[in-house]
């Protein structure tokens, strides 16, 4: 019989390592579950504390009688829930039907079309409201003056500054384009030979995506309405602008109220904020579970993607598409860029309704300069940073086989269940009472901690993706040639993921640039960004400013975010020859 080689038995001994946790993943499972659970273990002890510090307040139930009998509370707490389900709903069905045209119709253009919701997704939420405000923001809108023009027509009913304005806002924003973004790939996988036999059988094409499309996408459908509920829930920035002129609030505007009011109230902010999580917390376990039990569904092994033809439907589709993917990008980008040369935001019976003094004035401010360098600053460190931590963490995920990885992987999944203004409040406190740690409060560093919380999950979920794609056989051809774990990871691993690695990074100095409800609470003084600048400026009224600053920030995330997508396509045009 005879004798393996060395390197044979070197190799197996590595893989075998892969079965048990190593002292690095040990290591990063402490770390990352200590950075999580500590901002809501201080959130859970500060909703004790009746008055502003322990020194002199007293430790009590006082905060959650508050909650649990102060009849505005409960309206926040309506109007959080009936605001995420009809957008929700309404994204749910309107993006069904567009994922549906894009990937699976021979609409034109629709590869330009998916570029716009692409775009769509990283638009910033304070640039988008000014758009709105500037377009139906009440009697002087731009629709209203267009309106009086034509004959027999009035000023529209519609107020920008509503609960319909609120769903309008948020459904022209991310919250239609995540639905496209990810129903567009589950119906790309979907066997087209389906709806053919269905078609063949005389099912109309209504019919026929009724009842083939949408039970074969039910898996994904219910996902995406998980997450889409979760982040409606999460959501702030257009609440406090649009909600406060009709009195509309909800939970996460009351967290930011509570902390912002003079004197804060940090005990009645932890404790709503704790309250928030528990009412969250059902939703994130219900969707990791069905992302769990749906893995191994299979729909088909061989796919057929022949495109259904649309017939008379083509050019009226296209018109319709290409108007909504306009509205979500072309006209706030339009509006905004108008509304940085109006003299008085939205008033146009000046005399010289045009000047280019609001550049000039708002560049002249030291504020904005020293803000738009903290921008760069938090926007670059969060894209170095989350692509050496995001790619450690997925790559000890996919390589290691122990339950730790697994444990590991759901921590990852936990900042989804932390909203922005939460996990702001949350990091506050743990900045501010942690003797180590204090050192980084009201600096760059704690905004861009926070950052990357809120960047984690998908940072490290896509790289996964691209790290399972790579076959062991690569690693072990490595080892075998004598090269260590760190050499082979660095020499073979690294260089083959580099595109999906630098996405990342593109993708998260995009999201801390626009960045408002994670650091709500921690950018202040000489650390503040563009972006809770320009939420100052938006709550004082100063329209005129915070539409410049506005443009910048929209030019740096878009920006960012095109060429992410140029870089994710083109990586995926090369791995396909």
């Amino acid at each position: 019989m005879t004798e393996r080689p060395p390197r044979f038995e070197r190799v197996r001994d590595l893989a075998a390592r892969s079965r048990r946790p190593s002292a690095v993943l040990v290591l990063l499972l402490s770390a990352t579950a200590a950075m999580l659970l500590a901002p809501v273990a201080y959130l859970l002890w500060s909703s004790f504390v009746v008055g502003e510090t322990l020194p002199h307040g007293h430790l009590g139930g006082a905060n959650w009688a508050r909650i649990a009998s102060d009849p505005v509370l409960l309206i926040a707490l309506l109007n959080t829930v009936s605001l995420a389900l009809a957008r929700q709903a309404l994204a749910l069905c309107l993006g069904v039907l567009l994922a549906w045209l894009i990937a699976c119709s021979d609409l034109p253009c629709r590869r330009l079309f998916e570029v716009g919701f692409w775009i769509a997704l990283f638009m910033p939420p304070l640039p988008a409201i000014l758009s709105w405000i500037l377009l139906l923001g009440g009697n002087n809108s731009l629709v209203s003056r267009a309106l009086t023009v034509l004959p027999l027509a009035h000023p529209p009913a519609f107020h920008i500054f509503s609960w319909w304005g609120i769903v309008l806002v948020h459904m022209l924003g991310a919250t239609l384009a995540v639905k496209v973004f990810l129903l567009v790939p589950a119906l790309r996988a979907i066997d087209r030979s389906f709806e053919e036999a269905a078609r063949a059988c005389g099912a109309s094409l209504a019919r026929t995506l009724r009842s083939v499309a949408l039970p074969l996408l039910a898996p994904a459908i219910i996902v995406s309405t998980l997450i889409g509920v979760v982040r409606s829930m999460q959501s702030f920035e257009i609440e406090l602008i649009l909600g406060a002129p009709a009195g509309i609030e909800v939970y996460s505007t009351l967290i930011y109220r509570a902390m912002t009011h003079e004197p804060s109230d940090q005990g009645l902010a932890s404790a709503l904020s704790i309250a928030f999580l528990l009412a969250l917390s059902p939703f994130v376990i219900l969707q990791q579970w069905y992302v769990r039990a749906a893995a191994h569904g299979v729909i088909s092994g061989k796919i057929r993607t022949r495109r259904q033809p649309l017939g008379r439907l083509k050019w009226p589709a296209f018109a319709f598409v290409g108007g909504i993917v306009a509205l979500m990008t072309v006209v706030p980008t339009t509006c905004l860029l108008i509304s940085t040369f109006m003299p008085l935001f939205g008033i146009f019976d000046l005399p010289d309704p045009w000047t280019i003094d609001n550049w000039r004035s708002v560049w002249s401010r030291g504020d904005v300069v020293s803000s738009l360098w903290n921008s760069l600053k938090l926007g670059g460190g969060s894209a170095l940073a989350a692509m050496g931590l995001f790619t450690a963490l997925a790559y000890h995920i996919v390589r290691n086989r122990s339950r730790l990885a697994a444990l590991l992987d759901f921590c990852t999944w936990l900042p989804t269940l932390l909203p922005g203004v939460v996990l702001s409040l949350g990091l506050l406190q743990m900045f501010s009472g942690m003797p180590i740690l204090d050192r980084l409060y009201g600096t760059v560093g704690s905004l861009g901690l926070a950052v990357l919380f809120g960047s984690v999950t998908v940072g490290v979920q896509f790289l996964k993706t691209s790290i399972r794609q790579l076959g062991h056989d690569l690693e072990e051809a490595g080892w075998a040639c004598g090269g260590g774990r760190l050499y082979v990871l660095r020499r073979v691993v690294l260089p083959l993921i580099a595109p999906s690695v630098t996405v990342v990074g593109l993708e998260t100095f995009a999201a801390a640039i626009a960045a408002v409800g994670v650091i709500s609470l921690l950018g202040v003084g000489s650390t503040q960004p563009l972006s809770i600048l320009q939420l100052n400026l938006l709550t004082s009224g100063q329209f005129e400013a915070a539409s410049v600053v506005g443009l910048t920030i929209l030019t740096l995330t878009i920006g960012a975010a095109l060429a992410a997508r140029w870089l994710a396509d083109r990586f995926s045009l090369e791995a396909a020859r």
